[in-house]
């Protein structure tokens, strides 16, 4: 279906040109008005929304801070640039609480003798980030720190769940068990929107012991390096060690920790883990409850 040009889409909008999948998208997407939408309360209020994908962000940034016409919304802007976009006498900054971004780094499991299937290396690698730090220079304090990948406000959140502290001296306790006592080379990879992240990231794990090799990438070459289906070389190949990502999700929304296991593990377009047969288990029993209790 997503293969097929439009029109289709049961919501306030119809796509009707262009197509958009998890790793690949049409260089323009244009959605029309579903003007026979059942629900009043979420009518659609503009005849039409082109997308277009062809603009790097920081190019639409530009535009929409430099005059009117070409580009009249710019999402996912990032932290420092809110403040050049505030200061336009053409453009507004809305923040939105209720679509949440959530910043986190893949492991490399699957390259030929991956360090990463020791769990003491991961673990090593997650005490070394002081998360507080990382909102307070890199998001300009615009975030809040989680456990595991779903915000409080996510359906299946677990509220007894803890984030890792930020350890310095276990990260190289954990360093020598695993047999790296004079630390270990790594590379991390980043898009080029979470390029400051990156840079901060990429700091921390320095200061814990690890020696980074630090690469931003645009969006065509990370999707060679990290989606399986459109890979430069096979997975057993490529040396990266640590991928930056970020994923959205919506208040209350009940598909959002399935998309991720979707995605991000169990076969998915970007697994890189080696999981335990018990998750595969539990997704198939999550798939199959209806109750939402139960199944969150």
């Amino acid at each position: 279906m997503v293969n097929l040009e439009g029109p289709w889409g049961t919501g306030p909008y119809i796509l009707v040109e262009g197509f958009s999948r998890p790793n690949m998208r049409s260089d323009r997407m244009v959605l029309a008005a579903n003007t026979n939408y059942w629900d009043p309360a979420r009518f659609p209020r503009l005849q039409r929304i082109i997308f277009d994908n062809t603009l790097k962000q920081h190019e639409a940034v530009e535009l929409v801070k430099t005059g009117e016409g070409h580009v009249d919304v710019v999402t996912e802007l990032r932290p420092l640039d809110t403040l050049h976009v505030a200061e336009s006498p053409f453009a507004k900054v809305v923040k939105n609480r209720g679509a949440l971004l959530t910043l986190f780094g893949q492991f490399n499991m699957l390259k030929t003798g991956s360090p990463w299937r020791d769990v003491r290396l991961r673990q090593a690698a997650n005490l070394a980030i002081n998360r507080e730090d990382l909102i307070r220079y890199a998001a300009k304090g615009n975030g809040v720190i989680i456990p595991a990948l779903l915000p409080a406000q996510t359906f299946g959140h677990d509220p007894d769940l803890k984030p890792y502290p930020y350890e310095p001296a276990r990260v190289r306790a954990l360093l020598r068990e695993a047999g790296y006592p004079d630390g270990l080379a790594l590379s991390l990879i980043a898009p080029e929107d979470l390029e400051v992240q990156a840079t901060v990231v990429s700091k921390m794990l320095e200061q814990g012991g690890f020696t980074v090799t630090l690469e931003v990438l645009d969006p065509t070459v990370l999707e060679q390096k990290t989606i399986l289906s459109h890979l430069d070389r096979s997975p057993e190949h490529q040396p990266w060690d640590i991928a930056l990502t970020s994923n959205h999700a919506e208040d209350g929304d009940f598909t959002g920790p399935l998309f991720l296991y979707n995605i991000f593990a169990l076969d998915g377009s970007s697994d890189w883990v080696v999981e335990e047969p018990e998750l595969r288990r539990l997704y198939e029993e999550v798939m199959s409850t209806v109750d939402l209790e139960r199944r969150s």
